[in-house]
């Protein structure tokens, strides 16, 4: 009968072990210095080696003939009958199937008996978080203090469904992902073993497939080879897999940023011949991954990449020709589309998506190019305090649009104002995207810009993003030594500035911002007055009094607000509303409309 390679190669040494140093050399070094422990669990992914080194520690432990660096000898009945998987004293269980609390009572009957043939005897649980609770509480007597010469050895792809109760008794032992570098050499040598036709393409092909699985690696080769007559190419791997190989999927990048019409037939194609919409979108994450790390580091990163010769001379040719952000800002769609495509997704609707954001991304426009760029906040000079009128008129470039600023004042009243023009970029590749509420002061102060609405942000205290925010649709006056916040109409953002200490938290900003010399207003000076002047009414008179002052106070701001509103012009949110909000190229448009007939 004929025997896959997989098992026909399997692992009879120590030796021959692949990718798992760390592990095999602490194995080895215990059955040197005899410290073998009574339990062991074994933990990794699938096709690993979990199963091979614990039937190669009970092949060490029961050679008759074990050499001096303990590996077996092969050759002794003991070993060559492990091998073969008929040793009476080396018991394999599956745990998926004997998962219940009879099979392990069954097997706690038996383990008392003494070896038959081997000088240990030794118990193989695979996949054992299969196992049921009462199953694991059923051995963990058994598993803690087992009878001398048994041993107990745990397999499992899970280790966090094992309880800690059983992972406590053993020692644990992790195994890792076979590197795709390593699985191409075993590959290379079974090849050579087989006298099989390999190409260098197909080889890094598919170690990429088998995601650190040996076992899968072989057994994807076998496939191919079969497909491909006898010799393992890059075209019977394409067949088999539905195309979307690495090679491929290059030539294809290059194609999407020289002839984008030509890139969506290629992409069309590759589709059509299969693929699943996880796996392609995976597969380019991690080539626009690369693309990125290249772009970031040239050749200082290019060795910790697993890639082939030919694939990293591709890399530092065309990370050259890719802008950073856009690398950056095509991997986060692609991992944002990611979890969708586990669910089911239709090819035609991936390509779709695929298409439509990369060429708004290479573009220039989609929402998400940020071209972050830090900036100086400078401090702005002190305005006068003389009480006389004054201007100033400050000129700040920021790449594509001139913000300016100015101040005008009145004899007994000056009024802070923006120019409308501030910040707003009719270049979409230079777009902003809003950032995250999450988003620091400081990165919104470098966004915004040298500008009055940066550095008055700046000046803010505690809440100053949602102050900001509030402040988009305000204007802000001096009038006889106060600061006024007024509105056009009444919205949202007039209540919260309404809340005192967010008001005081403005008020003090602009003072410092402007240098002014702003008394306090008349809530605080009644404040003050109220705790300095001698109560001499009693408390049921002070109760009415209070009562009709608040009335009163809540009727002279009313009318305040009033005044206030009656020639108002949006002046703040011009210089941060782009950054704060979304604006289509037509809301910039109406805007700046709204913005002339304003200054007009």
């Amino acid at each position: 009968m004929y025997i896959s390679l997989y098992r026909r190669y399997r692992p009879q040494t120590f030796s021959d072990v692949v990718g798992q140093g760390t592990a095999v050399g602490v194995l080895l070094e215990a059955l040197r210095e005899g410290t073998v422990s009574h339990a062991y669990l074994f933990s990794g992914p699938r096709g690993c080696g979990k199963t091979t080194a614990a039937r190669l520690v009970a092949k060490s432990l029961n050679c008759t003939n074990r050499k001096d660096n303990c590996e077996p000898c092969e050759v002794c009945e003991n070993c060559r009958a492990i091998a073969s998987g008929e040793h009476l004293d080396v018991i394999e269980i599956d745990g998926a199937t004997n998962r219940g609390i009879d099979e392990i009572r069954d097997l706690k009957s038996r383990v008392s008996l003494k070896a038959l043939s081997g000088a240990y005897k030794v118990y193989i649980i695979d996949e054992v978080h299969m196992l049921t609770d009462q199953a694991f509480n059923a051995l963990l007597k058994t598993l803690e203090e087992p009878p001398a010469n048994v041993m107990f050895i745990l397999a499992t792809t899970e280790p966090n469904k094992v309880p800690v109760t059983i992972r406590s008794r053993c020692q644990h032992i992790p195994f890792h992902r076979i590197t795709a570098s390593d699985i191409v050499s075993r590959l290379k040598y079974i090849c050579e073993r087989e006298n099989i036709a390999s190409e260098d393409e197909a080889l890094w092909e598919v170690a990429r497939q088998a995601d650190g699985a040996l076992r899968d690696a072989l057994s994807v080769m076998e496939q191919a080879i079969v497909l491909g007559g006898g010799s393992l190419t890059a075209e019977s791997i394409k067949e088999l897999t539905g195309g979307g190989s690495r090679s491929e999927l290059e030539k294809w990048v290059t194609m999407l940023r020289t002839d984008q019409c030509a890139a969506a037939v290629t992409l069309h194609s590759i589709m059509a011949r299969g693929i699943s919409p996880e796996r392609l979108c995976e597969a380019l994450f991690v080539l626009f991954r690369d693309l990125w790390l290249c772009n970031i580091w040239r050749s200082n990163i290019i060795e910790a990449l697993e890639t082939s010769d030919e694939e990293r001379v591709y890399l530092e040719t065309e990370a050259g020709n890719w802008e950073r952000y856009k690398l950056e800002n095509i991997c986060s769609m692609l991992s944002r589309l990611m979890p969708r495509t586990h669910y089911g997704m239709k090819s035609d609707v991936f390509s779709g998506l695929v298409l439509l954001e990369m060429q708004n991304i290479i573009n220039g426009t989609a929402a998400e190019n940020i071209r972050p760029h830090k900036q100086q906040i400078n401090t702005a000079p002190q305005m006068p305090q003389n009480g006389g009128a004054y201007r100033r008129q400050a000129d700040v470039t920021n790449k594509n649009a001139t913000v300016n600023i100015s101040a005008l004042a009145d004899k007994d009243r000056s009024t802070i104002k923006l120019d409308t023009s501030a910040n707003i970029s009719t270049d979409t590749k230079n777009e902003k995207r809003v950032p995250e509420d999450t988003c620091a002061v400081t990165n919104l102060i470098a966004m915004l810009g040298d500008n009055d609405f940066s550095r008055l942000v700046a000046n803010l205290n505690g809440d100053a993003i949602e102050i900001a925010s509030a402040l988009l649709y305000a204007e802000i006056r001096e009038n006889n030594g106060a600061v006024e916040i007024g509105f056009e109409q009444p919205i949202p953002a007039q209540t919260f500035l309404c809340i005192e200490q967010n008001r005081q938290n403005v008020i003090q900003a602009v003072s410092k911002l402007w240098g002014l010399n702003v008394q306090c207003d008349e809530k605080t000076e009644e404040k003050k007055s109220e705790m300095t002047a001698p109560q001499k009414e009693n408390k049921d008179t002070a109760k009415p009094d209070a009562a009709k002052n608040k009335i009163q106070n809540e009727k002279d701001t009313n009318d305040k607000t009033a005044a206030v509103s009656a020639d108002i012009s949006r002046v703040l949110r011009l210089a941060g509303a782009e950054v704060l909000y979304v604006k289509s190229a037509a809301g910039d448009d109406e805007s700046a409309e709204e913005t002339e007939e304003t200054a007009e």
